[in-house]
Formats: structure tokens, sequence, C-alpha cells
């Protein structure tokens, strides 16, 4: 019975460890590497640590599992952080939820306001030699606290509805892999989405991009930038793929762009004020919420075309 009551209260003791204040939508990083659980977008299935960009594919939604348990489900497509096998450094995967032991983990108070995310085995969520590298898979190990096990919360979304929590899946308000109407939903919103097709032979804008109403904000699917005609990656976006560029853009977005949000691996984009990538020029490497505040001066409303890298 006190063994019971023991398992029962380890991952309350976490409540208010290293920013986690139960179940809700949260990036995770590694207090090693200072670098977030990071869902591999290439095969979707890959768990790894990156940078933190602010992307779906670095977020996790905690979800209550039941006796003390979580699951954590990936921001960009639902799927749970599984254990693949139960031995020491074996790679962790991202599955599509099953209701097994292997997806079921405790989050417990580690050392110096850290906390530890132990599988219902018993094994321990690790980075690999403590490393400090992108890329790096993240496995699971032999609970031994110490600092490449230790991990810290950022919430990132509001707490969910345990009442209507119906088999520890659903929550308070829609997210995309709840509701597959936001992605790419268009047709609601067909009077303030740009044409699709600018004029410039490259293809329409607005690829793979979504709603998410949890963010209250449009997003990419994919690695890319997404322009706001708004300060804070607010109102309508104007969302373009790594590799893409824009020489000319149509008199709905030309000279509109407020703000600048990246995601996934992006890692650049050249912007210029004028059509067919001339005049004055700017490359940005950062989100940018509102535009006015760039190094090199006020871009508020003055891109006419860019490249995205």
């Amino acid at each position: 019975m006190k063994k019971l009551l023991l398992a029962a209260l380890l991952p309350l003791a976490a409540f208010g460890q290293a920013g986690y204040n139960g179940p809700g939508r949260y990036e995770i990083m590694s207090n090693v590497s200072r670098k977030v659980l990071d869902l591999d977008r290439n095969d979707q299935r890959t768990i790894i640590q990156y940078d933190s960009r602010g992307t779906d594919n670095q977020t996790w939604d905690i979800q209550d599992a039941g006796g003390g348990f979580v699951i954590l489900r990936n921001g960009m497509n639902g799927n749970a952080l599984t254990q693949t096998r139960n031995n020491n450094s074996e790679p962790v995967s991202a599955q599509p939820p099953n209701n097994s032991d292997a997806q079921r983990w405790r989050i417990e108070s580690g050392n110096n306001g850290s906390v530890i995310i132990v599988n219902a085995s018993g094994k321990a969520l690790d980075i690999p030699n403590g490393s400090t590298n992108n890329g790096v898979k993240i496995n699971t190990y032999d609970r031994n606290n110490e600092v490449n096990q230790q991990w810290s919360l950022r919430m990132v979304s509001g707490n969910f509805n345990q009442q209507n929590n119906n088999n520890r899946g659903n929550r308070q308000g829609n997210n995309r892999y709840d509701n597959n109407n936001n992605r790419n939903n268009d047709s609601d919103n067909n009077n303030r989405l740009p044409p699709k097709n600018n004029g410039n032979g490259a293809g329409a804008g607005n690829q793979r991009k979504y709603f998410d109403q949890n963010a209250n904000m449009w997003k990419l699917d994919g690695d890319g930038v997404c322009f706001y005609n708004e300060p804070q990656f607010h109102g309508d976006a104007f969302c373009v793929l790594s590799g893409d560029q824009r020489r000319r853009l149509s008199n709905d977005w030309n000279n509109r762009f407020t703000s600048i949000r990246f995601f996934g691996r992006a890692s650049r984009v050249e912007v210029f004020d004028q059509e067919d990538l001339r005049g004055r020029t700017e490359a940005i490497t950062r989100d940018v919420p509102n535009m006015r505040n760039l190094n090199r001066g006020d871009w508020n409303n003055r891109i006419s075309s860019f490249r995205v890298n």
C-alpha cells in the first residue's frame, strides 16, 4: 500500500519544478545542451534535440494517462513519445497513441529544480553522452539523476480541460491533429487570403499553411517562413517554404508585411524593397514580431520581393 501511495505521489512532486504545471502544451529543454526535444520533420518519427525555433514539432502536449502517468504527444502530428525497447541507449520515437506502457511517462522531480522524464519501464529520457550537438537522437537510460537526464519545461499553451479529457486524448480547444479541417482551410477565409497565383510564375504562396486555434495564428507545416500583415504574428499570413522566392508580389501583399516567423529548419530570409530582388536589402535570421525594429531600420510594409533559405 505504501509503495502504491508513493508511486501515485511521485509525479505530483514535480509540479512547479522546472516550469511543469500539470497537463498542457510545453517546450521541453535539456539542461545540459539547452536544446529542445524535437520531432524530425523528415520522417516524423525520430526524436532529436535541436535549437529552439518555436515550431509545432518542438512542442509536446502532456496529457494525463491515469495512475500518475502522462503521455507526451507532439504538437505537429499528435504522435506520442514512445520507448522503442527496454534497453539502455535505445532511441525513443514518435508513434501513434496506443495506450501501451511504452508511451506512459512520469514527470518526476530531479536535481537543481529540474524534472526527470521516466518511462513506465523505469528508464529515463536521456541525452547520449551529454552531447550538445543538434540532431542527436534522444534515448532512454537507467535513471541516474545526472544532468543529461534533467529537463526544463516551458508552457506554451493553456491547461487541458480534465473533465472532458476522454481517454486522455482530447483537450480544451482544437489543435491541428484533433481537427483536420483546420489544415489548409483556405475556403473559409477567401476574403483575407492572397490569390492562388501571385503573377511571378513561382506558384502560389501559403503552401501547407494552417491555422492553430490554440495559438490564434497562422503557421506553416514544414521548413519556411510566414509573413504576417499585423505585428506579433497576427492577422493574415503569406507562407513560403525554404528554397522558394518571390520576385514580385500581388497587390494584396506588396509592401504589406509587418512581422515574420520562422518554421522548421528555415534559417534565413533575404528581403528587398524593390521587385526582382533589387534595391535595399536585409538578411533576417530570427523571428521578427515587428518589422519596425530590424537592425538596419524600419521594414514595416516595405518588402516587395524576397527569397527563403
